[in-house]
């Protein structure tokens, strides 16, 4: 029997519900690109699409050193992460004498598994043979890349930097040297990012081009995501109507992630904390599958970006057009191209005259000219990168992507927009 919060894990990695998608190979395709000797690893994929579940379920988590690309401002904070991971001494200390000169480690600890780590507790003494000679003591706190390719090149180990792309640009320039040092060293690195991001590994040095495999994923397709909610609800002795399966996975939007979190709270909302005693067929009307949803927004929430989405930059002595909505509610073209992105059917990307089409039938009557619209999505852009380092949104003039699935799953499903338009 398997409760609920163990069955839909959406933020750890899951066992009942794990799915390979072995019609891809990406496993397969990232194995091979690991066993490649001194080459770097670069998995790209969008947002929450399951780059670390992969790279977890491949490696194993015993040989995987998983660290956030976020956390690394320096280039030796790489390694110093590596190494507190590996739990190598803070410190070493070295004594001498004329007589001799020995060495030892102040602490022992270290994982298992981890070479050259010592593994028990010892102790130095100042004399051996009886004799004894003037003594010096200096300690040494770990030595960052050269420390790493000592404890784990040539292993099984792998360095997985999550994130790469949150790296600071001049932290990666010098990082990337370090990188093909460490590869070329045995030291097995594996780095993640966004698709548009995916070569900043290589930009970082121009060296690494030829040492760096490139293994790309995608965003789900609703069957893949269906076998999520299939393998979950079975566990739980849920029969789950198609109808409501099928309107679940239209909003996950193509991530494992949200797509579990949607299905944990849809047990919250029924009231299924467990597996059942007996099979049960779960059919739901349209407002309790609101329910579920709105309640998964709240575990989403982008409250503040939107608001100043929503409001657009402030302008000084100029009144912006007022248009009326399909919703019965008023406002700019800012809260325009918002119902544009949030109407039916859920899309993750737009070319300009999709979202021509998309603010004309949200409107009545009158709706925002088309210079204006491209006006609002740069403008859209540039508040969001502002409000934080991940990107949501992105408006190249021509394309609206939005890269965060949470963005959309929270403007279409939470109370935000009639909230906006009350205030």
């Amino acid at each position: 029997m398997a409760s609920a919060v163990e069955v839909f894990t959406p933020n750890a990695i899951p066992t009942y519900t794990y799915v390979g998608r072995k019609t891809r190979g990406f496993e397969e395709r990232l194995r091979e690109a690991l066993s490649i000797p001194n080459m770097v690893v670069s998995l790209s994929g969008p947002s929450k699409s399951g780059k670390t579940v992969l790279v977890n379920k491949v490696v194993g988590s015993d040989n995987l050193i998983s660290l956030s690309g976020a956390s690394i401002r320096t280039p030796e904070g790489l390694w110093r992460n590596t190494l507190t991971w590996m739990d190598v001494p803070t410190e070493r200390v070295q004594t001498s004498s004329s007589k001799l000169t020995m060495s030892a480690d102040a602490s022992a600890g270290g994982k298992v598994g981890i070479p050259l780590v010592a593994q028990g507790k010892a102790e130095a003494g100042g004399s051996v043979g009886g004799e004894k000679g003037l003594q010096t003591t200096e300690r040494f706190e770990p030595t960052g890349l050269h420390q790493v390719i000592r404890e784990i090149g040539g292993s099984n180990f792998v360095v997985f930097v999550d994130d790469f792309h949150y790296i600071p640009k001049d932290v990666q320039t010098e990082l990337g040297k370090q990188i093909k040092e460490a590869a070329e060293s045995g030291v097995r690195i594996c780095t993640a990012s966004v698709p548009h991001r995916s070569d900043d590994v290589v930009r970082s040095n121009p060296e690494l081009r030829g040492r760096v495999a490139a293994v790309d994923t995608n965003y789900w397709t609703p069957e893949e995501l269906e076998q999520i909610a299939n393998r979950g609800f079975q566990e739980l002795n849920v029969d789950l109507a198609p109808a409501i399966l099928n309107r679940l996975v239209a909003e996950a939007f193509g991530s494992p992630q949200l797509m579990q979190l949607i299905c944990l709270n849809f047990c919250f909302e029924n009231g299924i904390t467990e597996t059942l005693p007996e099979q049960k067929r779960v059919e739901i009307d349209f407002v309790t599958a609101q329910n579920v949803l709105e309640r998964t927004s709240a575990m989403t929430d982008f409250s503040s970006m939107f608001a100043k989405l929503h409001s657009g930059p402030r302008q000084r002595g100029v009144e912006r057009k007022e248009f009326k909505f399909e919703d019965d509610s008023k406002g700019d073209v800012y809260r325009c191209v918002l119902l544009a992105m949030a109407a039916d059917p859920p899309r993750l990307s737009f070319r300009y005259d999709e979202m021509l089409k998309r603010t004309e039938a949200v409107s009545i009557d009158d709706s925002p000219t088309g210079s204006s619209v491209a006006q609002a999505l740069m403008q859209m852009d540039k508040l969001a990168a502002a409000i934080q380092e991940a990107p949501v949104i992105e408006w190249d003039e021509d394309v609206l992507d939005i890269v965060e699935p949470y963005f959309l799953f929270f403007l279409r499903n939470s109370a935000i927009l009639r909230k906006l338009a009350a205030s």
